[in-house]
């Protein structure tokens, strides 16, 4: 994640290579925080207060990525959507009711960072029927998305679609690590990881500002 938002806030000051190596890092982040929210869901033992602990961090996050990022709003809504969904599912089924709950959060995502697909990629992660089908299905979509398109243009000669490609296959490389997640609860380090997401952007957009007197 740092790695693909240092990629984005310094393209004017690393050379092109480092730029695709940071693009290909990157492309690791969104799957698997995609898949782990999933995981989340299932095993929370509240998951309101997961519901609104996201959202929390989100408002708080979007004053450093509006800032220095992007118009958009962040990833953690996108996540927030996912989630809201799954939870909807638990009661609704797989009803018309949450069909038009998936359209009408669909639409909203497209404001966010990742839009749509990233809602997609949540409901896959809470719903395919086993977990090696949620990873791979994670990684595999947005790197089709994202990568065939590039891949075309970097065929054509346009060299600038490398760092996407490269992305691309961070995504997919996503998916594969995924594979050979055992289910077991790692460390609780949620607090550092909520805390560290507006914390970085901020550090970045002030690194860039000093940087570039800007």
């Amino acid at each position: 994640m740092t790695c693909n938002h240092a990629a984005h806030l310094f393209p004017d000051i690393l050379p092109f290579p480092a730029l695709c190596l940071l693009e290909g890092i990157g492309g690791l982040t969104f799957p698997i925080m995609a898949f782990l929210l999933a995981e989340g869901w299932r095993h929370t033992s509240d998951i309101r207060r997961y519901e609104m602990r996201l959202a929390v961090f989100a408002g708080v996050s979007q004053i450093p990525y509006g800032l220095f990022l992007g118009l958009e709003l962040n990833v953690l809504f996108t996540l927030l959507i996912g989630l809201l969904l799954l939870h909807f599912h638990t009661s609704a089924g797989w009803s018309a009711r949450w069909w038009a709950a998936v359209a009408a959060g669909s639409v909203a995502s497209l404001a966010c960072d990742w839009g749509f697909v990233g809602v997609l990629m949540v409901l896959v992660c809470g719903l395919a029927p086993t977990r090696r089908q949620q990873a791979l299905c994670c990684g595999a979509l947005p790197a089709a998305g994202f990568g065939i398109p590039a891949l075309l243009q970097v065929v054509a000669g346009d060299t600038a679609a490398v760092g996407t490609l490269l992305y691309a296959a961070g995504n997919l490389a996503a998916g594969g690590l995924l594979c050979f997640y055992d289910g077991r609860r790692g460390r609780p380090m949620k607090w550092f990881f909520y805390a560290y997401y507006p914390a970085h952007i901020a550090v970045l957009g002030l690194a860039r500002g000093i940087l570039l007197g800007i």
